[in-house]
C-alpha cells in the first residue's frame, strides 16, 4: 500500500474572510489555497467568463499560421492535418477539421497507426501526401520535435505549421509557424494548453480574421466557435492539463457544450454508456469519455473515433460506438491482466528507488496505462516495456519532483526515439539486447537522486473540518468550484479524532466500508471505496484521524451530503 505523507495547508489570513463577507470562512479558505487573492477573482473564480480568454494573436507566430491558412483557403489548396492516436490528438485533428471546412477550406486529415508507424510525422507518409495534392500540412499534438521530417517536407515545397505542446527541443524544425505554449520564449499567457486548446485558439484566430468567414465567402454565426468547447474539454481533462486560468473557462463551458453536445457520435457513445448527458461532468469525460476515444488508437485506428466525432449520420454513429464500445472492453480486460502480470515482477523487485516491468505480449498500446496504475501503487517511477516487431518500445509515468524526461535526456544513448514531458514519456530502445542494462540504469539513475530519502504520496487537506459547518451553502460553493482536475483538486479535509459508532462492509464484493463516527456530538454516515482491506484496524469506541472529500450524493431522485475517505489514521 502506498504510504501517504499528509500536509494541512497554511490557513489564509484573518483578512482574506473579510473581504470575501458573503463567502463561507471554508470556501473563502479554499479559494485562498488555490491562488485567489482578491473579491474580483473569487467571483470570476466561481463563475468563469469566457470573455476573459486571451486574445490568440498574443502566440508570437499566430499571424504567420493564420495569414497562410487563409491564402490556402481562398486558394482552394489542400490543406491535410496530421494528428496523434490519443484523445488529445483526435480532438484537436477534429477541431481543425470543422473549423477549417466550415470557412470553405480543401482539407482533409491523417493520423498515424500507433503499432505500425508510433508518434509523430513519417517521411514516407509526408511523400504519400505530397503524391495525394497536398500543400499545407497542419500538425496537431505533435511535430516539434519531427526535425529531419519537417525539413525533408519543406525540401519537397510542402509549407509546415506546427500545432503542439511538447517539450522544447534543442534545434527546431524548419516550420512556416510553430504554436506552442510550452517554449520559452512564447507569450501566450496560458502555458499549459492540450492540443486540443491550442487549436481552439487558432480557430479562434481564424474567425476572428475573417469575420467569421465573411472574408473568404462563408457566413457563420457570432460564436460559432463555442459549439467546438465539447472537444476542447475532453481534450484538456484527457491530457491531464492543469484546470486553472485559461483551462478552467475552457472546461467549464466545455461542459455545458458536452451536456447538450449536437455531434450524434457522442450522443450515441453517452447512450451505451448509460450516461445522460445532463449527467455530464469531468468525472464522465476523464473515466467514461476519454479512455473510450483513447481506446482506438490503443487496440485498433484512431481514426475510428476521429470519425465517430465528425459524423453527421445516426446509422453510422451508433455502429463506430457500438465498435468503439467493445474495442474499449477489449482494453480493460488486457490491461487488468497486464498490471496483475506487471505487480508480480514489481514485487519481486523489492523495495527500490524505481521499477521496471516487461513482457514480449503486453499491447504496446496500454503500456502505458499498466505504468500509470503501477505508479499509484508504489509512488515510484516506472517504465513498463514490450516488444513491437523487432523493437522494444517502452511507456513511463513519475511522480511529482521526480521529472521523467530529464531521466529520458540523461539516458537517452539508450533510445532510438523518446519524448514525453515531466510526468510521462514514451520510448524505443536503440538495441533490443539492452533492455536490461537499460533498466539497471533507470533504478541506478533514481536510487542516486532519491538516496535514503523516503518517497510518499503527498494528501494534500484544506484545513480543520467542523462537521456543523458543512451546510448545503458550502456543498453548492464546492460544486462551484469544479471543474476538478490537475491543478484543481477535489479539496479534502481533515476530521480530528473522530470516535468510530459502527461500521458494515458494502457493496456486491463487500470491499467497500460505510462507517458511523461522531464528533463534537454530531453523527454522520462515511463511504469509504475499496476500504474494506482495513476494516481490521477500526473498533468501536476507537479514534481515527480521516482526511475525506465532501460532495452532494445524488442517488434515486434525492441529494444528500456524502463524506467521502480518502485516508485515515488510528489514534492511540
Amino acid at each position: 500500500m502506498t504510504q501517504t505523507a499528509w500536509i494541512l495547508l497554511e490557513p489564509p489570513p484573518p483578512e482574506w474572510s473579510k473581504s470575501v463577507p458573503d463567502i463561507p470562512p471554508l470556501i473563502a479558505g479554499l479559494l485562498w489555497q488555490r491562488g485567489v487573492r482578491s473579491p474580483a477573482a473569487a467571483a470570476l473564480f466561481l463563475k468563469p467568463q469566457y470573455d476573459q480568454l486571451a486574445d490568440p494573436f498574443l502566440y508570437r507566430q499566430m499571424h504567420l499560421a493564420v495569414d497562410r491558412l487563409i491564402l490556402a483557403v481562398k486558394k482552394h489548396e489542400k490543406i491535410t492535418v496530421y494528428g496523434d492516436y490519443d484523445a488529445d490528438g483526435v480532438t484537436s485533428t477534429a477541431i481543425m477539421v470543422e473549423t477549417l471546412t466550415a470557412l470553405g477550406a480543401n482539407v482533409n486529415w491523417y493520423l498515424p497507426e500507433r503499432l505500425a508507424e508510433g508518434y509523430g510525422l513519417r517521411t514516407k507518409v509526408i511523400d504519400q501526401l505530397i503524391e495525394a495534392g497536398t500543400k499545407l500540412l497542419m500538425t496537431v499534438d505533435c511535430g516539434t520535435t519531427n526535425v529531419s521530417e519537417v525539413t525533408h517536407a519543406v525540401s519537397r515545397g510542402l509549407e509546415v505549421i506546427i500545432l503542439d505542446h511538447h517539450h522544447q527541443p534543442p534545434k527546431l524544425p524548419p516550420a512556416l509557424a510553430i504554436i506552442n505554449p510550452a517554449f520559452n520564449q512564447e507569450t501566450y499567457p496560458e502555458k499549459h494548453q492540450s492540443s486540443g486548446g491550442i487549436a481552439f485558439t487558432v480557430s479562434r484566430a481564424l474567425l476572428r480574421a475573417t469575420k467569421y468567414g465573411r472574408q473568404v465567402d462563408r457566413t457563420l454565426p457570432s460564436g460559432w466557435e463555442k459549439w467546438l468547447l465539447d472537444l476542447v474539454a475532453i481534450s484538456t481533462i484527457a491530457d491531464v492539463m492543469p484546470l486553472t486560468g485559461e483551462n478552467r473557462i475552457l472546461v467549464h463551458f466545455g461542459l455545458q457544450v458536452l451536456k447538450k453536445t449536437r455531434r450524434v457520435g457522442l450522443r450515441a457513445l453517452l447512450g451505451l454508456i448509460g450516461t445522460a448527458q445532463q449527467k455530464i461532468d469531468e468525472t464522465t469525460v476523464g473515466y467514461q469519455i476519454a479512455p473510450r476515444i483513447n481506446a482506438a488508437g490503443r487496440l485498433h485506428h484512431a481514426a475510428l473515433a476521429l470519425n465517430l466525432l465528425l459524423t453527421a449520420d445516426e446509422i453510422e454513429a451508433l455502429g463506430l460506438a457500438k465498435r468503439l464500445e467493445n474495442i474499449n472492453q477489449d482494453r480493460q480486460r488486457l490491461t487488468e491482466m497486464a498490471v496483475a502480470e506487471a505487480m508480480e515482477q514489481i514485487n519481486q523487485q523489492g523495495p527500490q528507488a524505481a521499477y521496471a516491468a516487461f513482457a514480449p505480449h503486453w499491447s504496446p498500446g496500454i503500456i502505458g496505462l499498466i505504468a500509470g496504475r503501477i505508479v499509484e501503487r508504489v509512488w515510484r517511477p516506472v517504465i513498463v516495456m514490450t516488444e513491437n516487431g523487432l523493437e522494444i518500445v517502452g511507456s513511463g509515468r513519475s511522480i511529482p519532483g521526480l521529472d521523467i524526461m530529464t531521466a529520458f535526456e540523461t539516458g537517452q544513448q539508450y533510445f532510438s526515439r523518446y519524448g514525453g514531458h515531466s510526468a510521462a514519456g514514451g520510448f524505443t530502445l536503440v538495441k533490443t539486447d539492452r533492455r536490461v542494462e537499460f533498466q539497471q540504469w533507470w533504478i541506478s539513475h533514481y536510487q542516486k537522486i532519491v538516496g535514503e530519502k523516503r518517497l510518499t504520496k503527498p494528501i494534500y487537506l484544506e484545513a480543520e473540518l467542523i462537521l456543523s459547518e458543512v451546510t448545503s451553502e458550502v456543498l453548492n460553493l464546492i460544486d462551484q468550484c469544479r471543474p476538478f482536475g490537475m491543478g484543481n483538486e477535489r479539496p479534502k479535509f481533515i476530521l480530528s479524532a473522530a470516535v468510530i459508532e459502527s461500521w458494515q462492509l458494502v457493496g456486491v464484493d463487500k470491499k467497500h466500508l460505510r462507517l458511523t463516527v461522531s464528533h463534537n456530538q454530531t453523527s454522520v454516515n462515511l463511504i469509504g471505496f475499496r476500504f474494506g482491506v482495513r476494516s481490521d484496524e477500526l473498533r468501536v469506541k476507537g479514534r481515527l484521524d480521516l482526511a475525506l472529500e465532501l460532495s452532494w450524493n445524488f442517488w434515486n431522485g434525492r441529494s444528500e451530503p456524502q463524506f467521502k475517505i480518502i485516508d485515515w489514521r488510528v489514534k492511540t
